[in-house]
């Protein structure tokens, strides 16, 4: 039917900008401004997000990129991210408006040598009363799931915030992955916008909660990795208190608490083996004190593989329990158990091992053989390599990178009282290394005793660690003290072995280990105080750290 152009109004033409709130509902919007006709009948919040075309600078300014980008963080398509994750779809609209930037984010082996911070990744208007999707673009987000969610996967897999499970993480844990995310970021007055938000968790007036557990277990780490070691302690036993309080060691927990969400069933799974693992390991730091979990009985379902977990589709809950952990540790179980199973099994032997230097047992002889067996057995189970989930060539993926470091550092802890090299009078103390030692010297001789053998040789295999692919900067921060161990017991075998050849090689594992928590003293301040006490040791012996 052909429109009389005298008498009736012209046709609109379609408009090329659309409001927030029709895109997500997939609504055609007419733009009207201030408020499209559809927001206004419907008495809804119209917002517009600014268009980036023709204002690309001509000098590709980083700074003006990402202040470009961080505009664009609120105008995806919410009800589009399945197929967006999946990359099987790319709306046009998102090409010209510059969003196909965006994929390669969510692949997180990508580096993000972010230059500065947008004024509006710090104060999203969406993001100030509740937790929406937009929330995985936070650049300090991008950063905690790049350089620590690998390190200690218990919060739940970045692509999940997509889902609705998102709407119920509280503030708090998203201020705490920010301040963490932080460490990794240039500008240091980041960490302390974000710290204080980050420590309400510690508030008496936040639910007694799994996520408060969460949240208390990541604290304790960072805490740690400052050399707060007093706080540490402190919240990690009230971490333990309310973890136990709440029965999350109990099978039923996770499953009562996720709403039937299978990712939240298994994060909440992997907080208890997270707080587990942390407990041990903090532990064995504090002088070998009490590990409160390792005699406590846990009913929680063993986690499940890191690249399954982090794709963020349907987990497949293990039925693996810890008993099957335990006690089926045979070497053709190699492919039932996850990489995250290899650490708690390594864990649990540090804890036999911080068990037996308590003993006042006089013969305890055939308990040491049984742990070193063990120690040496789990170590030979271990993949030689496992794809890492973050990419596609073969490596060690971090629960299998700190199975082993758990491993030597609990061969460490086992032979050194036994060792002769015990007896070298070096002032090595520090949060990391409260190795027992005596004001007698031994003289230098050219074979070491069984014991100092073991124990150079797990020092040599801990060290090596630090040449794997992965960076060293994105390492969990208990590395710090694994490497700290490392160069003390380097030094002391310098001072005992006199041959040559031997101290060569010994030196430049020193220089491998100072050189390593150099890398990670510019993240966490712990390694830089650590590094420094170790190089003035060093030197106090004579020896040339270069």
């Amino acid at each position: 039917m052909q429109q009389d152009s005298a008498s009736s109004k012209p046709l609109r033409q379609p408009s090329s900008l659309a409001c927030m709130t029709c895109r997500r509902r997939h609504l055609k919007c007419d733009a009207q401004m201030p408020v499209c006709s559809r927001c206004q009948a419907s008495n809804t919040e119209c917002r517009y997000i600014r268009s980036r075309r023709g204002l690309r600078t001509k000098n590709g300014d980083p700074q003006q990129q990402l202040d470009d980008n961080a505009s664009l963080f609120s105008a995806i398509d919410l009800d589009a991210f399945p197929d967006w994750l999946s990359g099987t779809t790319l709306n046009s609209d998102l090409v010209d408006t510059g969003q196909a930037l965006f994929q390669p984010l969510l692949d997180t082996s990508q580096t993000l040598d972010i230059p500065g911070l947008p004024e509006t990744a710090l104060a999203w208007p969406e993001l100030e009363n509740a937790v929406t999707p937009e929330v995985a673009y936070d650049p300090l987000i991008q950063l905690y799931y790049q350089s620590f969610h690998r390190s200690h996967p218990l919060l739940i897999p970045r692509k999940a915030l997509h889902s609705p499970v998102c709407g119920g993480i509280p503030q708090y844990i998203l201020s705490i992955m920010r301040f963490i995310g932080a460490h990794q970021h240039p500008d240091p007055s980041l960490k302390e916008i974000f710290r204080q938000p980050a420590y309400t968790v510690l508030s008496d007036s936040t639910p007694r909660d799994g996520f408060k557990v969460q949240g208390m277990v990541l604290l304790a780490i960072v805490d740690h990795a400052h050399g707060a070691e007093d706080s540490a302690t402190r919240i990690m036993q009230a971490a333990v208190n309310l973890a136990l309080e709440l029965g999350m060691n109990k099978a039923a927990f996770a499953a009562e608490h996720s709403g039937g969400n299978p990712i939240l069933e298994e994060s909440w799974r992997r907080t208890y083996w997270e707080l587990y693992f942390v407990d041990g390991y903090l532990a064995a730091m504090r002088d070998q004190s009490a590990f409160r979990l390792f005699h406590q009985a846990a009913e929680v379902k063993i986690p499940c593989d890191e690249e399954l977990y982090n794709s963020g589709d349907a987990v497949t809950l293990s039925n693996l329990t810890f008993k099957d952990l335990t006690n089926n540790w045979h070497c053709d179980d190699e492919r039932r158990f996850s990489s995250f199973a290899y650490r708690i099994k390594a864990v649990r032997l540090l804890g036999m091992v911080m068990e037996l230097n308590r003993s006042l047992d006089i013969d305890l002889e055939t308990r040491i053989e049984t742990i070193d067996a063990a120690l040496v057995t789990s170590l030979m189970q271990l993949p030689s390599s496992q794809r890492d989930v973050y990419g596609s060539h073969p490596r060690l993926d971090e629960m299998t990178f700190q199975a082993q470091m758990t491993s030597y550092l609990a061969l460490i802890y086992l032979h050194h009282p036994r060792s002769n090299m015990r007896y070298a009078s070096i002032h090595a103390h520090t949060s990391c290394t409260r190795l027992p030692t005596t004001r007698d010297t031994t003289p230098p001789s050219a074979s070491l005793d069984l014991h100092s053998q073991k124990l150079l040789r797990a020092a040599d295999m801990l060290c090596n660690l630090a040449t794997l692919p992965n960076p060293v900067k994105y390492r969990t921060p208990f590395f710090t003290c694994a490497l700290a161990m490392c160069v003390v017991v380097h030094t002391v075998a310098c001072l005992f072995v006199p041959i040559p050849e031997k101290q060569e090689s010994m030196k430049a594992r020193i220089q491998l280990g100072v050189g390593a928590l150099h890398v990670l003293g510019k993240s966490w301040p712990l390694a830089k105080t650590v590094r420094q006490r170790l190089i003035a040791m060093y030197q106090e012996l004579g020896l040339r750290c270069q």
